[in-house]
């Protein structure tokens, strides 16, 4: 896959899925990132210089639109040219009420290779961030994608 197009592949994976990404529930959406990781690789990002990696995090934050229990899962791709480092992330993050996650508190792990991806997918589904997630129904779910 080319990284220019990683959300539109995203995307075009949940639809044949039959998913859609406003309900999305986080263990369905994580599972459909693991998948994506595990099937696809970004052309010019090299896995061995740390050119396509996972990023799992949760907590309660305000990014100036009030606090907010996220679950997030990144995709971060480094493409790398003769001209200049590009890095990108897509970002699936589900919002929740901050009561959600007082209990969870906030941790993060990467997954840095597909050879990491069965350990990394354990923590995940393990995780306090989605156990507290999978209770409630998220204020929003989002996907974004652009340079870090």
């Amino acid at each position: 896959m080319k990284p220019r197009a990683a959300k539109t592949r995203f995307l075009k994976r949940l639809e044949a899925a039959g998913l859609a990404l406003e309900d999305l529930t986080p263990s369905a959406g994580v599972e459909a990132m693991l998948s994506y990781y595990a099937d696809e690789r970004a052309e010019g990002c090299p896995v061995a210089d740390d050119g396509d990696m996972l990023l799992f995090q949760w907590g309660t934050y305000d990014w100036g639109e009030g606090p907010a229990f996220e679950v997030d899962l990144t995709r971060q791709l480094i493409h790398t040219d003769t001209k200049a480092e590009k890095v990108r992330q897509l970002r699936l993050t589900f919002r929740f009420e901050p009561s959600v996650g007082a209990a969870a508190g906030e941790q993060n792990r990467w997954c840095l290779s597909p050879a990491g991806l069965a350990e990394f997918r354990e923590f995940v589904i393990a995780s306090e961030g989605l156990r507290a997630a999978e209770r409630q129904r998220p204020v929003s779910v989002r996907l974004l994608y652009g340079p870090t």
